[in-house]
């Protein structure tokens, strides 16, 4: 959140994987420190299907659900779904091609630019994609280190809440600048990934 703050994010999602914890955590030191970027808190939830991400989400909500029934879960929440990475299909957790179109009709923000894609393309067929539905254009930095805070991101002309999110990312821009050399990057990062879960399972985070 420090990083984000001195990047110039006034306002970022905390969407880890499979828990609300690190959300809630947030908002809280967000809520404590008004220095602090806003919080919205959430989670990307491993469905049957792929990754989607419940924003204003403050209960778990079990992985390995059918996608349908996770979507379920996060409105029950009166949550905002949010579909990440829809053609990253190289990277592990892309929603399957099978429900891709399901998962979009669903979502009420389709993400165009993702800071760990591995090419340009992914976020041009999603930019059509949301284009096509009528669905508003998210970003996000999918920041798994502090590096990588604040590399995707949309310019919005107030802090959004959650009645005014979905509007004002309609009205929004998005913002990205990769280069050949931070691609290059994402794929030495996705190649360290089996490692670095390895790490996790036997060491902690």
């Amino acid at each position: 959140m420090a990083k984000a703050k001195r990047r110039g994010i006034a306002c970022i999602a905390i969407t880890d994987h499979n828990t609300v914890r690190g959300g809630l955590a947030a908002f809280s030191l967000a809520e404590a420190d008004p220095g602090l970027p806003r919080v919205i808190p959430g989670v990307e939830v491993s469905t049957q299907s792929g990754e989607v991400v419940g924003l204003f989400v403050r209960e778990e909500i079990p992985k390995g659900l059918p996608l349908k029934e996770a979507i379920r879960r996060i409105r029950e929440q009166d949550g905002l779904v949010y579909l990440p990475h829809p053609y990253d299909r190289i990277r592990r957790g892309a929603i399957e091609p099978s429900d891709r179109l399901q998962a979009a009709e669903s979502a009420d923000i389709i993400e165009v630019m993702n800071g760990r894609a591995m090419w340009s393309t992914a976020g041009a067929k999603a930019r059509l994609l949301a284009s096509r539905l009528g669905k508003p254009a998210g970003a996000g930095s999918d920041a798994h280190r502090g590096l990588e805070v604040g590399t995707a991101y949309v310019v919005v002309d107030e802090l959004p809440t959650r009645e005014t999110l979905v509007a004002l990312l309609a009205a929004g821009r998005v913002e990205f600048h990769h280069r050949l050399w931070d691609y290059l990057l994402n794929w030495g990062l996705m190649g360290l990934a089996p490692l670095t879960r390895s790490w996790r399972r036997h060491f902690g985070s």
